[in-house]
């Protein structure tokens, strides 16, 4: 029994994108490499829509990049600082610098695409 629990803790720690707040969010996206931040809101349908694919995605580009989340409702600096207006809203980062975003839901195999094309092979 315990050594499912700790297979599954595991398996949601690589499926989970990491949570967002305004305090963390700068040291988050300053990492080097290519960090992927999905701006979303509880209530938000669409959102809900988006986040099984962004799971998936993560999943699939594994630990070459970062999959993290930040709840608009949550208010903050990066909200005006990014310009977020609508949600659900992926801003890609790559070595603290915004390299693109979408507005569009994508399929997991789109955005790991995506996210696979900033990250040097």
């Amino acid at each position: 029994m315990r050594k499912i629990l700790i297979i599954l803790l595991l398996t949601l720690e690589f499926t989970i994108a990491k949570s967002l707040n305004a305090n963390n969010f700068h040291s988050t996206i300053s990492k080097k490499g290519v960090v992927i931040v999905k701006f979303w809101a509880t209530w938000c349908t669409t959102c809900k829509m988006l986040t099984p694919e962004f799971n998936k995605a993560k999943k699939i580009v594994g630990d070459r990049a970062i999959f993290a989340t930040y709840n608009v409702d949550n208010r903050g600096k990066p909200l005006k600082q990014y310009n977020i207006s609508t949600i659900p809203t992926m801003v890609l980062f790559e070595n603290g610098k915004e390299v693109d975003r979408s507005n569009s839901i994508l399929s997991a195999k789109d955005i790991s695409d995506w996210v696979l094309g900033y990250i040097p092979k």
